[in-house]
């Protein structure tokens, strides 16, 4: 299982050094590509990973023109990559600048494939992650107040909560 976040520096000729971690569970070859959302990343499949992953997109479309649209996500900027004697790989300059990969990357496991974001891209993500989450707990509060209140009034007879 691909778990983990780890950091490493893209070199001058735009190798990296792939967390041995990563490297057993991607295969001795994988395929990376250019992923665009809020915050652009690099996505690390194993070659069946990447199949798979594309395939359940596919199943998910509504119409010929989404199924162009994800397979042109998928396709565009992708590539296959094989470590050198030291466990580093060369990534497209056209996928780390999209992504916004100038030297450092962070590596983060999620389960099925690793994402390679910049530093900014990773801290953007992550201060999402935590909004969203303060959000939920607020209407999550916000639900057991207006529960409460309607145990109070009589208007809600089973509820168990607080």
């Amino acid at each position: 299982m691909l778990i983990g976040t780890f950091e490493h520096n893209l070199d001058g000729k735009n190798r990296v050094f792939i967390p041995a971690k990563f490297r057993d569970d991607l295969g001795e070859s994988f395929v990376y590509t250019y992923h665009s959302s809020k915050y652009p990343s690099i996505q690390l499949y194993s070659k069946h990973g990447f199949e798979d992953a594309l395939s359940e997109a596919l199943e998910e479309a509504k119409d010929r023109t989404e199924k162009r649209n994800i397979r042109a996500e998928f396709m565009m900027g992708a590539g296959e990559a094989s470590y050198d004697s030291q466990g580093r790989v060369i990534l497209s300059q056209i996928v780390t600048r999209q992504a916004g990969i100038e030297k450092q990357c962070i590596f983060v496991g999620f389960g099925d494939y690793v994402e390679v974001m910049s530093p900014e891209n990773y801290n953007k993500y992550l201060e999402s992650i935590t909004l969203n989450n303060t959000l939920d707990e607020e209407a999550i509060e916000s639900e057991k107040k207006i529960l409460r209140s309607y145990k109070a009034e009589g208007k809600l007879l089973d509820y168990k909560g607080e």
